[in-house]
């Protein structure tokens, strides 16, 4: 499985701007992958404060772009953009195969109460996974502090995946969760996060990478500047989960217990 992580050096509210440069990349990967993936909020930065940026899900001008694009180009693509679903706002996750249709929108469950998104946004209330080959399980960025989250998700999926806004001040938190979450869950783990300095004056460091269900760095087989592709082999987590089989030793019903 051939794929592409985007750190994105996204400009600040400018969708067009944004768009253009996530077009321009994809074109550029056009049959070298089959997957590639933006970080949280693509197209617009960490811009919870500015509620019109959001875009109603059912007819979002981005979301139709992204579309056309991946049939285009016959890429499956995920990114991130705050849509909006009658008065409520939502930091979501969307992934849209390479028919252009959508194959999944995952909305965000942990919001960032230390930056107030809490206020401006909904959470979600649902998990997402998305029946690409392997199975891939969706999350945003602070979700990665939540290991129940994947857990819940690795039942049925070999790649987890997390896009985000992670700032360069705690990068070190980072790689060591996405090293955790792969090695307890037994699966891909993918961090995408974006890079250059944001509106709030946050700045980024290129940290986008991949763990293998072993924990180990997995190493990029292409690097330009933004772009990092992966050939992953989903056999190496069945026979994993199969030889060092974890999973059948978890105690669900004592700890439904601790958070009755």
């Amino acid at each position: 499985m051939k794929l592409a992580v985007v750190s994105l050096n996204s400009i600040w509210e400018d969708k067009q701007a944004n768009l253009e440069e996530v077009e321009r990349i994809v074109q550029t990967l056009n049959q070298k992958v089959e997957y590639v993936i933006f970080p949280e909020m693509s197209l617009t930065g960490f811009s919870v404060s500015n509620l019109a940026l959001a875009e109603d899900f059912e007819n979002s001008n981005s979301i139709r772009a992204i579309q056309k694009l991946a049939k285009e180009n016959q890429m499956n693509i995920v990114f991130g953009l705050m849509i909006s679903s009658g008065d409520k706002k939502y930091n979501s996750c969307i992934a849209v195969n390479n028919k252009g249709e959508i194959a999944g929108n995952y909305e965000k469950v942990h919001l960032f109460s230390y930056s107030g998104e809490d206020s401006l946004i909904t959470g979600g209330t649902q998990l997402k996974s998305i029946d690409w080959e392997g199975g891939w399980g969706l999350s945003i960025c602070f979700d990665l502090r939540f290991p129940e989250l994947y857990q819940e998700l690795s039942k049925e999926n070999l790649i987890l995946l997390n896009i985000a806004n992670w700032p360069k001040t705690r990068v070190a938190h980072w790689r060591t969760l996405l090293n955790a979450r792969a090695i307890e869950n037994q699966s891909f783990m993918i961090g995408v996060n974006r890079t250059g300095v944001d509106g709030n004056g946050l700045e980024y460091e290129e940290s986008s990478c991949v763990f293998s269900p072993k924990g180990e760095k997995t190493e990029p087989f292409e690097i330009s500047e933004k772009v990092k592709i992966f050939d992953l082999n989903l056999e190496e987590a069945m026979e994993y989960r199969k030889s060092f089989p974890i999973k059948k030793d978890r105690r669900n019903s004592i700890y439904r217990a601790f958070y009755s």
